[in-house]
């Protein structure tokens, strides 16, 4: 039994494709487990339907992206596209992924009075928690006092943590982004005005 016989096609389809990119030509080895399986021309008449197929759904995909950014709805954009390799099943599916992921990234992105009221408490909910929880970890551990600014990082964490849930949006919205990092400082803040007068 040689190396690649327990390869799925598609594995091997990768290892041949990859020794082509690196090596500019396969090993013997795998042109024999090729051959054990059928021809060299079907292989790679396989790896061009592939090639093409990839190219053809990111084609649609831009085509998807520019449709979605013009605001045109799903059905619009699904009446837009055809393809002589995907069905219009898959087109369909193509859609309705991509208009759900694009949204969800530029609701996410979005900065509206909700955003900033929810990031501004969840600011200062967020750095008392942090500091609370960081308090209690360096009086059970007080040899982590030593790392007392490498705990900034769990506070971090957790700052984001909290208003991520306050928001509904991650790191990438900027508000999320600037309420994190404030409430970082103000660990800070809370930490030394605790510290001395403690």
């Amino acid at each position: 039994m040689g190396f690649y016989s327990k390869f799925s096609e598609q594995d091997l389809i990768e290892s041949y494709k990859n020794q082509l990119d690196y090596q500019g030509k396969p090993d013997q080895e795998i042109i024999n487990e090729i051959l054990s399986r059928g021809s060299l021309e079907d292989f790679q008449d396989k790896i061009k339907s592939q090639h093409l197929f990839l190219n053809e759904q990111n084609r649609l995909i831009r085509e998807i992206h520019g449709h979605y950014m013009n605001k045109l709805s799903k059905q619009e954009c699904l009446s837009l596209l055809s393809s002589d390799f995907l069905s219009d099943k898959t087109i369909g599916i193509l859609v309705n992924t991509k208009y759900n992921q694009i949204h969800r990234k530029v609701e996410n992105l979005k900065v509206d009075s909700d955003t900033l009221m929810f990031s501004i408490f969840g600011t200062i909910v967020a750095s008392v928690v942090s500091t609370i929880v960081i308090l209690i970890v360096l009086y059970k551990f007080i040899f982590l006092s030593v790392f007392a600014f490498g705990l900034l990082i769990p506070a971090y964490i957790i700052n984001y943590w909290i208003i991520g849930l306050f928001t509904g949006k991650t790191r990438d919205n900027l508000a999320v982004f600037i309420a994190t990092f404030i409430a970082t400082l103000l660990n800070c803040v809370y930490s030394i005005f605790l510290i001395n007068y403690s």
